[in-house]
């Protein structure tokens, strides 16, 4: 039974099961996927007509109302400022419109000078002038439709704001007509909500998601903007598709926008109610899949015991290569493919052979090869020094300051031999207290002849309050040459690099930034990996060094770059007591 503990015996017979798996439940896709399109075409049928019944219903209430904007305009009760004439026309109004249940007049600096009926005799005097719908009136000059307005009452309102204007086409004064929307007979009867199917209903929205209209009376007034249907209905558009509702239901919806009111309509059915007719059809179908996949699960097995026998011995031979018994072999005697495949793995052990010993005297040269790039690497930065004020000497600039600093950089090539020399046994960091802007003067004036001969004007915005840094000297000007350099010969034609420094909290930041041709986004990853670099002879060790020494220090280098604009390279340092290096 050792097939049983077998690896490869359980691979092959659970790959097995997972194909007969998936061909299930392909099954029950495409039936999912086709069988309930009938019924889900005749609840679109349904919901679509709900909602173009309701839409119109609606257009036809917005064309009503907004016929009172002229007809209050043009009521005489309201063009003269005498509260008794403005409650007379009220109490008109409210009588001829089944759509208005109260309103109220208020001047122009938002305060109510006339209400009906009595119930709001309480608003008199009331200051109304940060509601939206006055608001609107007064900028616009034209009748408001407002948005669900919880009143103070507790009651649901939906407000249209009139103004009246006076021979010099001013707001003289506002007349508010209210529809109480949960008492309002006509429009509970011409827009109610009501059931689709056994669990399906329609609600109807206002602009900014407030819901108007629903099955329960609870939810009228309730913020749905986050509703993924209402987002769209927000948006002006139409449509039907399946979403979830704020039950976590799944829902078939139409929807339609009201551009008159800006308003929105849905009709939604649980997609459950959809695939209810199916139930039974599913049953059988998962019936009959357990029987099909305990008989092929059986032959799976069977198949793959067959299988098995040879892989294991093939797998025994290399175990015992695995542990250096290289002089064993396979037995090429089966004529399956796993007897070829004994004897290309015969082959390959023969070959693994040969390879060792290229492959020891190759590791020898690639470790000479990243050494040498590395010594170059670090000694063509002091020559570039040296070359650009030689540079400056042979155009007649005779300075002391240049011996000084070519002797200096001569120096530190002969350190830099020397640490390369000693690399098997490091000198330790020669830590002290050092200032930032000391450090970038000094490494700027060993590369002034370079910056001169590619046209590179220096900005400098340093912190001359900076507390000094416990660090070694030479390291961070070692960096600090890496990235300069770098960044001027990413200017070839010139340009600005700008180097700043300041104090961020209890660190310091130095940001060096300049406008060469940036580097793309997909070697950003790869920055300081060795023998990686964006520069046509680059070697890729100057990132990989600097990145170490800032590291070693306690801090943090981070590249941004955008190709065609510039790169700007930031470190970050803490400033810390001293501490071992």
């Amino acid at each position: 039974m050792n097939w049983i503990r077998s690896r490869i015996f359980w691979k092959i017979y659970i790959i097995n099961l997972a194909v007969i798996f998936a061909l299930l439940a392909l099954m029950f896709m495409i039936a999912r996927m086709y069988l309930p399109e009938i019924t889900k075409e005749q609840y679109r049928h349904m919901t679509d007509k709900t909602v173009l019944r309701m839409k119109e219903q609606i257009v036809q209430i917005g064309e009503d109302l907004n016929k009172f904007e002229q007809y209050v305009q043009n009521d005489p009760h309201f063009r003269v400022n005498d509260a008794k004439q403005w409650s007379e026309g009220l109490e008109h109004i409210i009588k001829i419109s089944p759509y208005i249940d109260s309103a109220t007049v208020l001047d122009s600096h938002g305060y109510v000078k006339g209400f009906y009926p009595n119930d709001l005799s309480y608003l008199l005097n009331y200051n109304l002038s940060k509601r939206e719908y006055f608001q609107q009136a007064l900028r616009t000059k034209r009748a408001y439709f407002s948005d669900v307005v919880s009143a103070d009452t507790g009651r649901y309102l939906l407000v249209i704001s009139v103004p009246v204007l006076n021979e010099r086409n001013e707001v003289e004064r506002v007349v508010n007509l209210s529809m109480r929307i949960e008492h309002n007979n006509l429009f509970r009867s011409i827009v109610q909500s009501f059931q689709i199917g056994e669990h399906g209903y329609t609600f109807i929205v206002d602009r900014n998601g407030n819901i108007i209209s629903h099955p329960s009376k609870k939810r009228i007034g309730d913020h749905v903007a986050e509703n993924a249907i209402v987002q769209k209905l927000l948006r002006g558009q139409s449509g039907y598709e399946e979403v979830v509702n704020t039950e976590g239901a799944k829902m078939l919806a139409s929807y339609a926008y009201i551009p008159i009111l800006q308003w929105g309509v849905v009709a939604q059915v649980p997609v459950s109610e959809i695939y209810k007719p199916y139930a039974l059809f599913e049953k059988a179908l998962w019936l009959a899949s357990i029987a099909a996949f305990f008989v092929l699960s059986i032959l799976t097995a069977l198949y793959a015991r067959q299988i098995v026998h040879p892989i294991r011995r093939l797998c025994d031979v290399a175990e015992a290569v695995a542990e250096g018994k290289k002089h064993v072999r396979a037995d090429e005697t089966d004529p399956t493919e796993i007897g070829l495949l004994a004897k290309r793995f015969n082959y390959m052990i023969d070959s693994i052979q040969q390879s060792e010993e290229l492959l020891r005297k190759s590791e020898k040269l690639a470790v000479v090869g990243e050494l040498a790039a590395g010594v170059a690497h670090e000694i063509r930065n002091p020559l570039t020094s040296l070359k650009g004020f030689i540079q400056l000497l042979k155009e007649g600039e005779r300075n002391q300051m240049y011996f000084d600093i070519i002797e200096a950089e001569l120096e530190r090539l002969n350190e830099i031999v020397d640490e390369f020399l000693l690399l098997g046994k490091p000198n330790p960091a020669k830590k002290a207290y050092h200032h930032v802007s000391d450090m970038l003067q000094h490494v700027m004036k060993l590369l002034e002849g370079q910056a001169l001969l590619h046209h590179v004007t220096v900005q400098y915005s340093i912190d001359e309050q900076l507390p000094p840094l416990y660090c070694d000297e030479n390291q961070l000007k070692q960096v600090f040459i890496n990235i300069i350099k770098n960044a001027i010969e990413a200017m070839p034609n010139g340009g600005i690099l700008r180097i700043e420094a300041k104090q961020r909290l209890d660190s310091i930041l130095i940001c060096i930034t300049d406008e060469g041709c940036g580097i793309p986004k997909e070697r950003m990853a790869t920055l300081g990996e060795p023998f990686y670099s964006t520069k046509e002879k680059g070697t890729g060790l100057g990132l990989m060094v600097s990145f170490k020494i800032v590291e070693a220090h306690g801090g943090k280098m981070e590249i941004h770059s955008e190709e065609g604009k510039g790169t700007t390279v930031c470190l970050l340092f803490p400033i810390s007591s001293k501490q071992e290096g």
